[in-house]
């Protein structure tokens, strides 16, 4: 007799890129999602309706505004791509790559500019995936 293992979806995911540490919790104590991104010296934190969820056919994207043109210095936001994981009931946690976008245009465009006004930097990220209770 096959016995079928209850899968799980992770809901914590701790990841580590080049200067770069994205901590997004999709559930909360709180009741709503958690995103901390960390760069460098800079740690910006988000909760609830300033993270924006997509299931997409590459996976879920998360997105959250990091600028928002605030004295025309631009917009720049981050988008993780987290895969599809099914963690089985008897270990709660996974190793997974994957990577996030940062995408930057600017604040102010004269009328007559030409050319790409929007930027792409990719982050190659590597940690865990895990399921916790909220």
């Amino acid at each position: 007799m096959n016995q079928q293992n209850n899968i799980l979806q992770p809901n914590l995911f701790e990841l580590t890129g080049y200067n770069t540490k994205i901590s997004y919790s999709a559930t909360s104590i709180a009741g709503v999602p958690l995103l901390t991104y960390s760069q460098n010296d800079k740690t910006l934190s988000f909760k609830g309706e300033e993270i924006r969820s997509e299931e997409t056919n590459l996976g879920q994207s998360v997105t959250v505004t990091l600028k928002s043109n605030l004295a025309d210095e631009g917009f720049e936001s981050l988008t993780l791509l987290l895969p599809t994981i099914n963690l089985p009931e008897k270990s709660l946690t996974s190793s997974i790559t994957t990577l996030a976008i940062l995408s930057q245009r600017p604040g102010f465009i004269p009328t007559n500019t030409t050319g790409q006004l929007q930027q792409y930097q990719s982050i190659f990220l590597y940690g865990t995936a895990q399921k916790v209770e909220s």
